[in-house]
């Protein structure tokens, strides 16, 4: 006898719920009793390792429209372009644009494209019930100027494209609870971000991975509130423009650095071959966990050995990074701070 189908349907969406999705929907062919139970699962996730690449987007296509919760607290998506019959840029706008009028919690995207990268609909980013929004590859960040994101707690840009100078800043601004950014940051790429600007005030967790281009010019902070920041640079030396007409100049060491002050701040991580020194020291004053790794003295001849007769002060560079932070450790005695360098 089936004992699985009288139970509730609150516990049998349970069940379902810890299944793919796809084959969760697949339980429609078991009976009368299941055929529409899985168009309640709150949490949808679809990507194209599935087989059978056609019968996917049309199973989509035709259920997304009809999906019966009425809060959609997840919607992941992982898809790449460019073989017959694949999602189209055109159906990622639809599922999107859906999904946010039932109430989207959080949203994941991970897209591989051939030449241009998807639009999202103008709707998600006055989506007021989105708590989480995830955006990786594919995907072209252009901010409409009337944005708010009043819920938006967590966001993660890796490996977007911006569609202007002033779509990040649109973003971020229409975002006064986030918490959480995670951006990395293709600057060979980007051409249109030449300032990066973090300028967050509830912001409390910050990683940025930033590819020192031709493009990127400055990083200006404003987050008072930061508790945690981790920073990586690396050059764009692994990418191939051999087959370009464009004259890329990189001055991997042509990139500025501001922030205001961050009380706040209580454990720092930094990965970087260039540091604009002067500005990112005054960071460490409130740290009380902070983790360097700086180019090696014998290899970099842009950082200076230690010499006693070197001027320490910030007004007279040159000096080693190295030894103003013990400079620091000593005048203001940070008692509670721990160094990895």
């Amino acid at each position: 006898m089936d004992k699985i189908s009288p139970l509730p349907d609150e516990l049998l969406l349970k069940v379902l719920l810890l299944l793919p999705t796809k084959v969760a929907a697949s339980t429609s062919i078991l009976s009368k009793r299941w055929e529409f139970l899985w168009m309640w699962l709150p949490k949808l996730a679809y990507d194209d390792s599935m087989d059978e690449h056609n019968s996917l987007l049309d199973f989509i296509t035709l259920n997304m429209p009809q999906h019966r919760a009425p809060v959609i607290e997840s919607l992941r998506l992982s898809f790449s372009y460019g073989y017959k019959g694949s999602v189209t840029r055109e159906d990622i706008r639809m599922w999107v644009a859906i999904a946010v009028t039932r109430f989207l919690r959080e949203l994941s995207l991970d897209l591989t494209f051939e030449v241009n990268p998807t639009k999202l609909p103008s709707s998600l980013y006055t989506c007021k019930s989105l708590v989480i929004l995830e955006l990786e590859e594919g995907i072209l960040v252009d901010v409409p100027r009337t944005t708010c994101l009043p819920s938006l707690k967590t966001l993660l840009l890796q490996g977007v494209t911006y569609a202007d100078q002033k779509s990040l800043h649109r973003l971020l601004s229409s975002c006064p609870v986030l918490e959480d950014l995670f951006v990395k940051h293709n600057g060979c790429e980007s051409e249109h971000l030449e300032t990066f600007s973090v300028i967050v005030p509830s912001l409390q967790r910050l990683t940025l991975k930033i590819c020192r281009g031709s493009f990127f010019k400055a990083l200006v902070m404003n987050t008072p509130s930061l508790k945690y920041f981790k920073f990586t640079d690396y050059t764009c030396e692994h990418h191939d423009f051999s087959d370009t007409d464009i004259d890329f100049d990189f001055d991997y060491n042509g990139y500025s650095f501001y922030s205001d002050d961050m009380p706040k701040l209580e454990e720092m991580e930094v990965d970087s071959t260039y540091l604009d020194t002067e500005n990112f020291v005054s960071l460490i004053t409130h740290v009380k966990r902070l983790s360097l790794c700086l180019p090696d003295q014998a290899e970099n001849e842009k950082v200076t050995c230690f010499n006693p007769s070197v001027d320490l002060s910030l007004e007279h560079p040159p000096y080693s990074f190295f030894f103003i932070v013990c400079r620091l450790y000593i005048v203001r005695v940070l008692s509670s701070a721990s160094f990895v360098v």
